[in-house]
This record gives C-alpha cells, structure tokens and sequence, in this order.
C-alpha cells in the first residue's frame, strides 16, 4: 500500500469536507477583499476626480470576471463530467490562486497609468476562467456522497465555505484597515491579504490530491459532449434552475458584495463600521446556512425556498430604507433580516440543482447554468445597482431590484418538482 493510498483510506469526513470547501473559501475571500476595498481601489487603480466614476468602473473591473466564468463553468463541467470530479477540482484551484496573489503585486494607476486598470480587468477574467466550474463542482460532490436523508444539510456545507471565505476575508480587510490606518491601507496595506491567500492555495491542494472520487461519477457512462447531451434531454431543468438562480445571484451579490461599500457611504458612517456589520452578520450565516439545509431534508426544498423568495419580495424596499436612517440599530435589524432569508434560499440550493441532473451531464448542466445566470446577473448587480442608485438619485434602488428578483424566481421555484425524496438520477 502506498502512502498516498493509506493517507486516503485515513482521511476523516471532516478532511473531506474541508478539502471540497476550501476552493470556495480561496474564491469568497478574494471577492470579499475586492467588496470590502471597493472604495479605495476606486482610487488606487483608477483616474482620480469623480468618485462616483472610479467606484463605477470599480464594479465594471469586478463584473469583467464574470464574463469569463459561462466558458470556465462549461471547460470544467466537461472536465467534471468526462475526466472526474477530484481532478477538475485540483485544476481549478490551482489556476484560481493565481490572479488572487497577482491582485497584491499590481501597481497604482499613479505608477503604471491606464495599464494598471487594464491588467486588474485581466486578471479578473482569469479568475473568472478558473473559478467558473469550482462552485458547482463542489455541490455536486458533497451531495452525490451526502446520504439519501442529509443531502440538503449535506450540501449547505459548500455555501458554508462560500460564507467562510467571505468572513474572513472581510475579516482580514478589517484586521488591516484598524491596524495600518487609512494612509498605510491605502498605500501598501490592501496588498497584504490578497498575497495571504497563498496559504489557502497550499492547504487546498495538499487536501484535494488525496480526495477519493464521487461514487456518481462512472467512466463507462460518460457522455462525449456532456453539455450538449444536457440541452437536448434537460434543457427545461436548465431553464427552470435558471430562473430559481436569479434571486440568488442577486441577493448574494446585493448583501454580501455591494452592501459594504453601500453601507460605508452613508452619512457618519465609516468603512471600519460597514465592515464591523458585515462580519457579524455573516458570523450569523454560518450557523443559519447549514440549519436551512437541514430544514430543507425535514419539510421538502420548495417551502423553504418559496418563504425565502416571499420574504424578498415584500420586505427588500422596506429594509434598505431603514439602512438610509444610518443609525446602528437599523444597520443591524436590517442586515439580520437579509442575512436570514439568504441563507433560507442559499442553504438547500446546492441539493436542489444537484438533484435536477442526471449524474453523466450533472456537472455541465449545473456549471452552465449557474454561472451563465451570475455573469448575467451576479457579477453585475454591484455595478447596476451603483447607476441606478445615481441616475434616479434613489439610495433604495438595490431594495427594489431585489424585489423584482424575488417575483421571477418565486414563479421558477413553483415549477420546480420537489426532490428531497427522489434518489439522484
């Protein structure tokens, strides 16, 4: 026996999990950075004047990735589908490492000029390449190895990672900002996180190269074009997973990305508060997001996750203009009430879109779909939300966008079938 297969056969479930999330912890935490520093790589990395300008094109930078992440989502998806789940996830957080780290080494626009927001938009697609199949890799071998009663709780654990690497990276965008100060942090101390992310990198690979393959996954069963095979036979599942993902995609973006810099910008607050909000309230979504998933096995996915979708519609206007009162009390009322109907909609949607897909197509299927819906509208929720928020002269707009949001997918969600009780196909 070689060690290699001795240290599988040793392998704990903890180590397992903690091998299939660490590649979402590595991607949230560079998003989370990049959300968190909004306001000052406004100004590090753009044309100094108009500040509403900079954090626009700030946004425009962040939404590039997602351009990238539709062909990353279908490259890995095929990988996942034709060459097996354990190798596309050792792949994709390999070249996800890379731009994170390139990120803390990019000079200002006051040393490189228009080339320093050029190679920021590069790099953010090639992040976006990278990370478009991580995601859905990741739910779907959590919930093709989760037992037949737990694959809603099961599979929450991949949006605990998504939550764990937003903490701490927020986390560590506040450690920074309280200890260098804002001269420090603007000059050189931004950087310091971002070149951290190096650890993470050499955890997840150590723990992946010795992942056992999912059971789902069977070489005699794959499909020559697995992406093809899911339009032409399930393209309605697609189609209806589509219209579930738009409120996710919008809520994720709107609460965890936007808010901070949205918060931040409200009269007599500060960035160090916006921050101080935001790492309790996802404190609070790491224990929540797992207990959604567990509900979700005790009363079926589709009750839950219609209540969420409710919950959003109706109280999204009202919640963002009790944030524009800035006192402490409505910042943290606010932030708690999203913060629980996200993780009401977040926490059974891993086993929700794994369990739609038959297994020979499951990765592409889910791949696609996912991330065609966030370039369409995740990625660029910050930076609609900023234009209407300025053309209109409405600080509310992101309540209103969500609302709608929250409309189209309660409609998508009712189409859904119910599958807590169906085997995987």
């Amino acid at each position: 026996m070689t060690d290699s297969d001795s240290l599988k056969k040793s392998l704990s479930p903890g180590s397992v999990l903690a091998a299939n999330i660490v590649g979402n912890v590595l991607e949230w935490y560079d998003f989370a950075l990049y959300g968190s520093f909004a306001t000052l790589f406004a100004r590090v990395f753009f044309p100094p004047g108009n500040g509403y300008l900079s954090l626009l094109e700030t946004f425009g930078a962040f939404a590039a990735g997602y351009v990238s992440r539709p062909v990353g989502g279908l490259l890995f998806g095929h990988a996942g589908d034709t060459r097996g789940r354990k190798r596309a996830l050792i792949f994709s957080i390999l070249l996800m490492s890379v731009p994170t780290v390139l990120v803390g080494l990019l000079p200002g626009y006051r040393e490189a000029g228009l080339l320093s927001p050029v190679l920021l938009v590069l790099l953010r697609i090639l992040q976006g390449l990278a990370i478009g199949g991580e995601f859905s890799l990741v739910m779907s071998f959590l919930v093709e190895t989760a037992p037949f009663h737990k694959r809603g709780y099961h599979g929450s654990w991949a949006l605990v990672g998504v939550v764990a690497g937003i903490l701490l990276g927020t986390l560590s965008a506040l450690s920074v900002s309280m200890l260098l100060g804002p001269d420090r942090l603007a000059s050189w101390g931004w950087r310091i996180p971002f070149l951290a992310g190096l650890l993470l990198t050499g955890a997840g690979l150590y723990l992946r190269r010795h992942l056992p393959e999912s059971p789902a996954f069977r070489p005699e069963e794959r499909d020559v074009s697995p992406f093809l095979a899911a339009v032409r036979g399930h393209g309605r599942e697609m189609a209806k997973g589509f219209g579930f993902l738009v409120t996710n995609s919008i809520a994720f973006y709107t609460i965890v990305i936007y808010q901070p810099a949205f918060l931040a910008g409200l009269p007599g607050s500060t960035l160090e508060r916006a921050l101080t909000v935001q790492v309790l309230g996802l404190i609070a979504l790491l224990f929540l997001v797992p207990l959604a998933g567990h509900l979700s096995d005790r009363i079926g996915r589709k009750p839950v996750t219609l209540l969420s979708a409710a919950g959003f519609f109706l109280l999204s206007p009202f919640l963002y203009r009790t944030f524009v009162g800035g006192t402490s009390e409505a910042l943290l009322t606010g932030e708690a009430v999203f913060l629980f109907l996200l993780a009401l909609y977040i926490g059974p949607l891993p086993s929700i879109l794994t369990e739609i897909f038959p297994s020979n197509v499951r990765c592409s299927a889910l791949s696609v779909t996912y991330n065609v819906n966030l370039a369409l509208f995740g990625g660029t929720t910050p930076l609609v939300v900023t234009w209407l928020s300025h053309h209109f002269h409405d600080r509310t707009a992101a309540g209103d966008l969500l609302s709608v949001a929250a409309l189209v997918s309660f409609f998508s969600i009712l189409l859904l079938d119910e599958t807590r009780f169906s085997p995987l196909p």
